[in-house]
């Protein structure tokens, strides 16, 4: 009988090493603190197991005692182990720390006792019990110890049952089966042995139940899904998706569609709809040929307009025979509404809804591209004196006056034009020359016009045509060109529109045939610096103006007047006037060399210059970079300077005026010069031009002003430099005035730097 005991328990210990290996093996899981719990609750029952067999098969009652001892600790540690597998498996009591280090403690101390046992045999001792007349084994009887060490098993036992008990009755119907089969099993294994230890059972068959729990433990713990779980879940998922599914048979049946595929598709819950719609999809198509694939689709649904983004996959079994198919339809309508109304933003002016600028030269080039037995015209237009409305009626008015054109201009256009836009009060249309006449613009023009006509302002409008004889040349070219006429005809009263004509295109071909050279020009040296001597009331020179030449290969000397203004409009100003001053830094430098150290050198500021460079970097780094004064670098500033952003000009002037430099007032009396800019500016030096003194009927009165304005200058502690000087009468007069400095043609003319130094220096 004992054998047959002993071979249950080698089949239990068997078992449950087989059930480790193969837990310890499944390479998803073997990594888990939940299956690292489970192998070590095999390997425990294992050893415990074992050393039971071990204690009632041997026949010495030392090696039987030793058996006792390890399977009584063994118990210790598996329900140790079960603890924490419990824990694990269910996450209740999963943050509490203290308890396990509780238990771990007290199953050391009580492991300690058993083993003296073999001294005191304070916990049991053995005694021969037989089953027959040759069946024996050592059986034990437990003494007062044992009993601690008993109740402490049962604390283990009881905390099992408290944490599958809770977790039973926490999870859901579909997850109960699993904690409470576990619970089971459990309870019935610890009822087994009390049955043994309280009623006088021969051997521990509580332990053949060992192999039955590895089954449970694994079974559940690891591989057990409940299969209407996984039914619930997968509908559950499919339903809330936000997307529509729809599947299907091998022979076209829809078997599932979700509430977002019924909403959108088949409102109605008749799916002979959704095959309907799979078999026109399939049509003329070979199930064969057809692919997972996906695509961009628009649906109408309830008269509103839907996009979706279409996949469509085919589903085959474990043998590769197809079974079936599957769409999802993903609502893509908010993200392309989102993309095309950011689109429009990125291409239309927010507050008149016309193309911007260059979603307007994308379309010009393409209509022109397309379109190319047909002829166009590309007509601009602005408000005149548009700066003046927004001071009159303020910046809301004329707002809705932008709009007005815009919306004008929009009922009078049809398919296969563009408009735009441009910026400001500048609006652009291309439209084909056939449908182009005065009229149409005309009465477009009166209309808005009449919008803000009243006894204090009429409101102009100006046109520029610009008949498109080269649609390949930039659509930036067309524009200037109408604009360009536009410009023909700012000055006057009569005209309202203008026509980018021969005289227009020639001079616009100027332009950029001056501008396209110009890189290469400044590049290569073409530009030179002239200078012309001012000298003080004895006649002898202590100053020169640079004055600037383009020395052309081809064409020869070109006068400023001739590309200044053109540099001045496009900006490129700022790269010349750096060169010049590089020039005239240099060449101060240079007559330092020779000795000639207190003359001075005036160069141009533009009001290009303040916003292209920094300007006030640019000059230090000049003077420090030649090793000169700063006062030898004269800077002539006029007062357009200041008609935008006068505070940061006056800033960058105060900062220049700080470091040394000397600061000029050029053209003073020329234009429309202000006495205000006498007190803001923190100039040294006032020049006047001669034009006061012309010789008309008016040549006293200009007289008068020039003594008053000289005056008034050395009041304030300024140096005045009268320039435009071209006779001896004018010289008598001026040396009576209290001037400090004379400059023109009187005394010479701008010379090459070379010739300037060979009658000045040498």
């Amino acid at each position: 009988m004992i054998k047959l005991y002993i071979l249950l328990f080698m089949l239990t210990a068997f078992i449950l090493l087989a059930c480790a290996v193969y837990i310890g093996t499944k390479h998803t899981i073997k990594h888990s603190k939940l299956a690292i719990s489970i192998i070590q609750l095999f390997v425990l029952a294992i050893i415990t197991s074992l050393a039971y067999t071990h204690a009632i098969a041997v026949k010495d009652p030392k090696l039987s005692e030793v058996g006792y001892i390890v399977y009584f600790c063994g118990i210790d540690w598996i329900l140790i182990t079960f603890l924490f597998y419990a824990r694990q498996y269910t996450k209740v009591w999963l943050d509490n720390y203290a308890a396990p280090l509780i238990t771990n403690t007290i199953a050391v101390l009580d492991n300690i006792s058993l083993i003296t046992n073999l001294k005191w045999h304070h916990a049991f001792t053995l005694r021969e019990k037989r089953i027959a007349l040759y069946d024996w084994f050592f059986a034990f009887d437990i003494h007062d110890y044992y009993y601690v060490h008993l109740i402490f098993c049962y604390i283990l036992v009881a905390m099992i049952i408290v944490v599958l008990l809770k977790k039973t009755l926490q999870t859901s119907g579909f997850h109960r089966t699993r904690y409470l089969s576990i619970l089971l099993m459990f309870v019935g294994i610890i009822l087994i042995n009390v049955l043994y230890l309280f009623f006088n059972f021969p051997v521990d068959v509580s332990i053949c139940f060992y192999a039955v729990a590895a089954i449970f433990v694994g079974y559940y713990s690891l591989l057990y899904n409940p299969k209407t779980f996984v039914e619930y879940m997968l509908t559950t998922i499919t339903e809330r998706m936000e997307c529509a599914l729809i599947s299907y048979d091998e022979n076209d049946n829809c078997i599932y569609s979700n509430q977002f595929a019924n909403r959108m598709f088949c409102q109605t819950g008749d799916k002979r709809v959704l095959e309907v719609r799979f078999r026109k999809w399939r049509e003329g198509k070979d199930s064969n040929s057809i692919s997972n694939t996906s695509w961009n689709d628009v649906y109408n649904i309830n008269g509103d307009e839907y996009r979706f983004d279409v996949h469509f996959n085919k589903i085959y079994d474990k043998r590769g025979y197809y079974c079936g198919c599957y769409f999802s339809f993903y609502d893509v309508t908010g993200d392309f509404i989102a993309y095309e109304e950011e689109k429009y933003r990125n291409s239309h002016d927010s507050l008149t809804g016309a193309l911007n600028r260059e979603a307007f030269f994308e379309e010009v080039r393409r209509i022109l591209d397309e379109n190319l037995g047909v002829e166009y015209v590309m007509v601009c237009g602005n408000i005149k004196g548009f700066k003046l409305i927004n001071d009159m009626f303020g910046p809301e008015e004329a707002d809705q006056l932008l709009i007005k054109c815009a919306d004008t201009i929009r009922e009078k256009l049809k398919k296969g034009s563009a408009f735009a836009r441009l910026e400001a009060d500048r609006f652009a249309v291309l439209m084909p020359k056939s449908r182009y006449t005065e009229e149409l613009f005309m009465t477009g023009m009166n209309k808005v016009s009449n919008y803000l006509n009243n006894a204090q302002y009429r409101m102009v409008i100006l046109l520029g045509v610009y008949d498109i004889f080269d649609r390949q040349a930039p659509v930036i070219s067309m524009v200037d060109g109408a604009l360009l006429a536009i410009e023909s005809i700012k000055g006057s009263f009569k005209n309202a529109i203008a026509y980018y004509g021969d005289m227009l295109r020639r001079e616009y071909l100027t332009e950029q045939k001056i501008i396209g050279e110009f890189e290469e020009a400044l590049s290569t040296g073409q530009f030179a610096m002239f200078l012309q001597p001012v000298v003080n009331m004895d006649g002898k020179f202590v100053l020169a103006e640079a004055l600037v030449r383009w020395i052309h290969p081809d064409r020869g000397i070109i006068a400023p007047a001739s590309f200044i203004p053109l540099l001045e409009k496009t900006g490129y100003i700022y790269k010349l006037d750096t060169y010049m001053w590089e020039q005239a830094a240099k060449r101060l430098a240079y007559w330092s060399s020779l000795g000639y150290d207190e003359l001075s050198i005036s160069v141009n500021i533009s009001v290009k210059d303040f916003y292209y460079i920094d300007l006030y970097e640019t000059l230090v780094s000049l003077v420090e970079k030649y090793h000169i004064a700063p006062y030898r670098l004269k800077l002539e500033i006029t007062e357009t300077i200041f008609m935008t952003e006068k505070e940061r000009q006056l800033d960058i002037i105060h900062s220049l005026k700080e470091y040394g430099f000397l600061i000029e007032i050029d053209d003073f009396g020329s234009g429309y010069s202000s006495l205000n800019m006498l007190k803001e500016v923190p100039a040294d030096i006032l020049k006047m031009d001669m034009a006061f003194l012309s010789m008309d009927k008016n040549a006293s009165k200009g007289r008068k002003i020039v003594n008053t304005i000289v005056s008034l200058a050395k009041a304030l502690d300024m140096m005045v430099i009268i320039e435009g000087v071209e006779t001896e009468e004018q010289v008598n007069y001026l040396s009576g005035t209290g001037a400090d400095y004379l400059q023109g043609y009187y005394f010479n003319k701008p010379l090459p730097v070379k010739r300037f130094e060979e009658e000045y220096l040498l």
